[in-house]
């Protein structure tokens, strides 16, 4: 498959659209997540549309799940990816080789890829015996391709988890107890990660389960600052870094908190450990 410049440097290109300059601008950072994907996913289309080679979309289609499908992914933020068909518009060889068509460009591309293949009745099947799947499929968004696949996996995910959630409930908080046992307190550490922690992004979107499953309003005063400065943060981490993690190391602490905009490193220590509080 012939795969164009444009097509190979999306790491390079999604780092360059975070830039350092206005980074800490008021709105910046919902701004930078924006741009970066619209732009991944109009760079996935293109892919797409190359892995096609003509073929009718009927029935297949790419999505996403993760920050790209929340659309609040960082400038080197992982890409998750499933190839959603009904399991019967494609021959299994024509279905792996249409997967590899996609894959591949992604890797070489730079950026990390998590990627499954799977059916309507996969998706509901995975989402029943694994918790951290079925959290993550309720994010599920239409990339390219036919887009009913698509909304027919995730009505299907989103009506099982509602009519599982009190069930599924306590599953949901020993896997949490057991992360924060992992990671620690956000806002107590000196090297946080931003989003495994207690109080972190990924507790975010535990939130979003249940408000999904009904189970919770979602409460916006503070959340969505706190959301929104823990975001900033993993950005910056990202640009200083030049890598795709989550922790705020100590030998990092002073460009972050320059490129955040704060006076110091301790000033950005507090706002991170304060957003944590929140969250």
């Amino acid at each position: 498959m012939h795969v164009t410049i444009e097509q190979t440097d999306l790491a390079a290109r999604r780092l360059d659209l975070a830039g350092a300059r206005g980074f800490d601008a008021p709105g910046a950072g919902l701004v930078r997540r924006e741009a970066i994907a619209t732009l991944t996913r109009g760079w996935l289309g293109e892919v797409w549309q190359v892995a096609l080679d003509g073929r009718s979309t009927e029935g297949i289609a790419l999505a996403s799940v993760g920050s790209l499908a929340r659309g609040d992914a960082g400038p080197l933020s992982d890409v998750d990816l499933v190839l959603l068909h009904y399991g019967r518009s494609l021959s299994g060889d024509d279905l792996r080789g249409l997967a590899d068509r996609v894959w591949y460009p992604v890797w070489d591309a730079g950026v990390k890829l998590d990627h499954a293949v799977r059916t309507v009745n996969q998706c509901r099947t995975v989402a029943s015996g694994d918790l951290a799947a079925a959290v993550g499929l309720l994010d599920l968004q239409c990339v390219a391709g036919d887009p009913d696949v698509v909304a027919a996996a995730r009505s299907t995910v989103s009506h099982d988890w509602r009519a599982n959630a009190r069930r599924r409930l306590p599953q949901l908080v020993d896997s949490l107890k057991a992360r924060h046992a992992r990671h620690g307190e956000l806002a107590q550490s000196l090297e946080p990660d931003l989003k495994e922690a207690h109080g972190g992004l990924r507790d975010m979107t535990v939130l979003g389960a249940l408000v999904a499953a009904w189970l919770t309003d979602r409460p916006h005063v503070g959340v969505d600052e706190a959301h929104r400065t823990l975001l900033d943060a993993r950005d910056a981490v990202h640009v200083v870094t030049g890598r795709g993690r989550d922790r705020l190391t100590r030998e990092d602490h002073d460009a972050v908190a320059a490129l955040l905009g704060h006076s110091d490193s301790d000033e950005m220590m507090t706002a991170v450990a304060g957003a944590g509080r929140t969250l």
